[in-house]
């Protein structure tokens, strides 16, 4: 894992945490989809990439892509990551 997906990694783990407690999101399986699971709800969520696109100064495009793709940690970690190689 690059240092930025650590960061992002960091950052979406510190939200999930807050929301269901630490020792919960420790054992979370990285590819469950944080919604349909109930972890988060679809405003904490668009609240969570609006931080994500101010705190790492990105501009999120998910016109192509598939909401499933992004809705767990890891998927959310590589789109991040794409995001960035993208701009880079």
């Amino acid at each position: 894992m690059s240092f930025k997906e650590e960061a992002f990694y960091q950052f979406i783990m510190e939200k999930v945490s807050n929301k269901i407690g630490e020792t919960k999101a420790a054992s979370l399986d990285e590819n469950l989809n944080l919604i349909e699971h109930g972890i988060l709800d679809s405003l904490d969520f668009i609240s969570m990439l609006m931080e994500l696109e101010m705190k790492f100064g990105l501009d999120l495009d998910f016109e192509d892509v598939d909401p499933i793709t992004f809705t767990s940690i890891q998927g959310l970690c590589l789109l991040l990551a794409g995001e960035v190689n993208a701009t880079s």
